[in-house]
């Protein structure tokens, strides 16, 4: 119920960034719209969300914006 935590969960996958999520994220994902994909770390995993977040999640574009 909290738009605020959407709405950073839905600019954060949209903006290709990588999110840390854990079990109790797992709801505002779903509200955002949010598909867990490789971008989408566990909180558990530190190293992986590092990596992930070094650069954007490029594979995820085309399921945020259509690409002419």
């Amino acid at each position: 119920k909290d738009a605020a935590a959407v709405d950073w969960f839905r600019d954060a996958f949209g903006h290709l960034k990588a999110i840390a999520a854990g079990k109790g994220s797992q709801a505002l994902l779903r509200a955002a719209g949010v598909e867990p994909d490789a971008g989408v770390v566990d909180t558990a995993d530190v190293q992986g969300f590092i990596a992930a977040a070094q650069t954007r999640q490029w594979d995820r574009e085309p399921k945020v914006r259509t690409l002419a």
